[in-house]
């Protein structure tokens, strides 16, 4: 009896820890996303319909501006290894062209931004996105 009872109690602590698999990568991008979201959605003291309209237009915003930085995205150059004059000036060429993608989305999501909130909350709203980019730099070294 006391076997059974062990073998019950290891079963109920253990099931749910196997059955708990780790969050993809799209999905903890997806529950960062939302937590942003809500996170301006209270900043901003909005009411539940603009909530909603913000909340479909920042995952638009956030899912464009992924596009833009994937379409852009450059392989690391190993160290100790030089870049050709030819590949250094296509990566800065690369820079240029990823720069305007990103103010062209940057500025056709503020006109729609524009709609639901004020000038300053959207400044906030790039701010913190430049100040994550830059997070990002300084990890990735």
């Amino acid at each position: 009896m006391r076997k059974i009872l062990f073998f019950i109690t290891v079963l109920w602590f253990t099931l749910p820890l196997t059955a708990q698999q780790p969050a993809s990568n799209r999905q903890q991008g997806k529950q960062y996303i939302a937590q942003q979201i809500s996170q301006y959605v209270s900043l901003f003291s909005l009411n539940e319909q603009q909530a909603q309209q913000f909340d479909a237009l920042y995952k638009a915003y956030n899912k464009k501006m992924r596009a833009v930085h994937d379409l852009y995205q450059k392989e690391p150059v190993a160290e100790g290894t030089a870049l050709t004059e030819d590949q250094v000036e296509q990566r800065i060429l690369d820079n240029f062209a990823q720069s305007r993608a990103i103010l062209d989305v940057r500025e056709q999501y503020y006109k729609q931004f524009r709609q639901i909130l004020t000038p300053s909350q959207i400044n906030k709203i790039f701010e913190d996105e430049k100040a994550r980019r830059a997070q990002i730099r300084n990890k990735n070294g």
